[in-house]
């Protein structure tokens, strides 16, 4: 996205009601061509494919109107930035603040959803943060205040003679050296304090990385529970100082009990902090999962995959343990099956299911003795070994690995499942507990767009509440309809980027920028049709007009007839396409461009030009493929049968499972091998890429064996 010019530049107001100006473009096969757009209009850009419309559209009005910009930006900004060529042409003028919403694939990584690409997500956060009602994740009750008698009380009831440390967060996950606070807390009086999870004295503390985040402590007392009035007085400065929020360590049993006057679950005796908009944030380290990392999914090794039960574990019966053949390994294993009482000599699947945990899970005892001995050098000693087990070992093997074959190697062996910790909700358990309206803040991004919309509309919300997230609230609903304006009501807010087909992201990002309320514009878009069903276009063509509406020049590369009869004007190029193409025959409205003979568009849309249906259909084999009970996302047990040999169309609304059906089911069945098929190739939307090393030739082989 391009933001608006900097002070200095273009005079905005000016420019609104300024024509964009081209003459003499010679970019890719276009052919010295003059054009005049009249700005807060819906032009289409029209044409046989190749005739030059991207270039005039993209390659020239869009990258002109970046490389303005970015002449625009000081001289140190731009050091950091790729320059743009200057387009082949005489003139180029009245170009505004240009945004282009391409056909293609809006990014590879899964922390990108649609709930965070229209910003949906964000103010969902908020909404969770301010007015949700946080519920403890042990007992599922709501937590409520508790006052400072209470939790006094609380501490005085540990056992006697416990030593404790009473402790005051001082700042979480925070950017910074703390030279000046580590000085006012000595002045203070606080002399010891927990920095990033050590002990230290506020005046032995080492530099710290200004860049990285630290978590700071302050230890307000040292002390026993026995010492009544100290502890009372701990507590009071500890919750002042953690604004109602402190915790309590046992020196002893090294363990941590943490109180809060905000919320206490009476059930579980478990008290919990101040709820933030970060603590809901998949892809915050203070809100993420810890297990799954906020992906909501984890990869476990496949024991299918990873043992050969007809060998033993002195035959390595398992792919990803160390070798019985190592000195340390060989030693563990040994001492495991004699305190076990298993044989390291049976077959894997002879062996008990008690002595499979103990070599998979390790054990539970955090440190075990263990007599090894070497077998070259004949000498004996003991050990005190921790074994948690052969896949923690190999999950710590593969987290620590540089090297992607291994990384792809042992990737192979496992399979995705659903975090076990968070159970898809992607966060800690106690942020995703919090509920709104009775829904917890994943159960709603897994509702489908138009179910969303239906539960926000239908919220009630006290006086307090509503002067609170009113607002907000307002904010998701109108971007949701946005959604559901260019056909998207069947997607979620937690579907993720890689998952979007070329039409629904560039959609997803039209809503956008609807909702974000750019006045003076320019914006291009590239087919946004293309993946919408008939029965939704007059929904995207109703958003384009929004766009336009609001004061914005509307630019779009497409072929749908419904599309062009809705443009103010049409721009059509050609007539052919490469070295035929590249010249402007028209720029008119579509009434005057259906009696253009020079237009093959005119031509079709008029009815003068015409595909043929065929009078005579290729009859069917009896080969074919059948589909039996397929369930992959929402197709309900579907049973189809394909005749092969045919050119079979599979189409129907938006959402409907076509591409599930064809895509996600047929295709990775085919690869493994079916009879009647000799060879599988699939083609998606996605763009063929902008290397110049990529061109025609490097796919002329795909599609002949298509």
């Amino acid at each position: 996205m391009l933001p608006f010019y900097p002070r200095g530049g273009y005079n905005r107001v000016l420019m609104q009601n300024q024509p964009i100006v081209l003459k003499g473009v010679r970019v890719h096969n276009l052919k010295g061509v003059d054009l005049t757009i009249e700005p807060g209009e819906l032009v289409v850009f029209t044409g046989v494919s190749g005739s030059g419309k991207s270039s005039l559209a993209f390659d020239t009005i869009y990258v002109e109107g970046q490389r303005r910009y970015i002449e625009s930006l000081s001289h140190q900004a731009r050091r950091f930035l790729t320059e743009l060529p200057r387009p082949d042409a005489d003139h180029i003028s009245g170009i505004a603040p240009t945004i282009a919403i391409e056909q293609k694939l809006s990014g590879r990584t899964p922390r990108s959803t649609v709930g965070t690409m229209t910003g949906i997500y964000d103010c969902l956060r908020i909404l969770f943060a301010r007015i949700g009602v946080p519920h403890c994740p042990v007992s599922g009750e709501p937590v409520a205040a508790q006052a400072k008698e209470k939790i006094t009380a609380q501490v005085l009831a540990l056992p006697p003679k416990t030593k404790i440390y009473v402790i005051a967060p001082y700042a979480k996950g925070k950017k910074g050296e703390f030279k000046e606070e580590f000085s006012e807390l000595m002045r203070r009086g606080f002399l010891r304090l927990r920095v990033d999870g050590a002990w230290v004295e506020a005046g032995e503390v080492v530099e710290l990385d200004p860049k990285v985040s630290h978590d700071v402590d302050i230890v307000v007392d040292r002390l026993t529970v026995d010492d009544v009035s100290r502890v009372k007085e701990a507590v009071h400065n500890a919750l002042e100082l953690g604004k109602g929020f402190f915790s309590v360590y046992l020196v002893d049993k090294k363990e941590e009990i943490l109180f809060s006057q905000f919320a206490h679950s009476v059930k579980s005796g478990l008290s919990y902090g101040p709820l933030e908009p970060h603590d809901f944030s998949f892809n915050h380290p203070a809100g993420m999962c810890p297990t799954c990392h906020g992906l909501g999914v984890y990869s476990e090794f496949d024991l299918n995959k990873i043992i050969q039960p007809e060998l033993s574990i002195g035959e390595d019966c398992c792919k990803i343990a160390s070798s019985v053949e190592t000195v340390r390994y060989g030693n563990i294993y040994r001492n495991l099956a004699r305190l076990h009482k298993f044989d390291l000599g049976a077959p894997w699947n002879k062996l008990s299911e008690g002595a499979k945990k103990v070599f998979l899970y390790g054990v539970e005892q955090k440190w075990t003795r263990m007599l090894f001995t070497h077998p070259e050098k004949k000498t004996r000693w003991f050990e005190y070994v921790r074994w948690p087990g052969v896949l923690h070992e190999a999950r710590e093997r593969l987290n620590s690995a540089k090297s992607d074959l291994y990384r792809k190697k042992m990737g192979e062996l496992m399979t995705e499942q659903v975090c076990p910790a968070c159970q898809g909700s992607k966060i800690k358990p106690y942020p995703s507990a919090a509920q709104l309206g009775g829904k917890k803040i994943h159960e709603l991004t897994h509702l489908s767009l138009k179910e969303a919309l239906s539960f926000f509309q239908k919220l009630k919300l006290t006086s307090v509440e509503e002067q609170i997230g009113g607002e907000l609230i307002k904010e998701v609903k109108d971007r949701l309809q946005f959604l559901l304006n260019v056909g998207l009501s069947y997607l979620s807010l937690e579907r993720t980027s890689p998952t979007l087909s070329g039409g629904e992201a560039q959609r997803v990002r039209l809503a956008s920028q609807i909702g974000a309320g750019l006045v003076g514009a320019i914006y291009i878009l590239d087919e946004p049709s293309i993946g919408l069903h008939p029965t939704d276009h007059h929904k995207l063509i109703g958003t384009l007009d929004s766009l336009r509406n609001q004061g914005n020049t509307i630019l779009v590369v497409e072929h749908d007839a419904e599309t062009i009869f809705a443009a103010d004007r049409v721009v059509d190029v050609g007539p052919g396409a490469g070295v035929d193409g590249g010249r402007i025959l028209a720029q008119q409205t579509v009434q005057e461009l259906m009696k253009n003979p020079e237009s093959l568009t005119g031509g079709y849309l008029s009815g003068r030009l015409s595909i043929e249906i065929p009078k005579k259909r290729r009859k069917a084999t009896d080969a074919k493929i059948e589909i039996v009970n397929a369930t992959h996302n929402n197709l309900k047990n579907l049973s189809v049968s394909i005749p092969l040999g045919l050119f079979v169309c599979v189409t129907g609304v938006s959402g409907s499972g076509k591409s599930s059906l064809i895509v996600d089911t047929l295709y990775p069945m085919l690869l493994k091998g079916v009879p009647h098929v000799d060879k599988v190739i699939a083609v998606d939307q996605s763009p063929i890429g902008r290397t110049p090393r990529s061109n025609a030739a490097t796919y002329i082989k795909l599609f002949d064996e298509i």
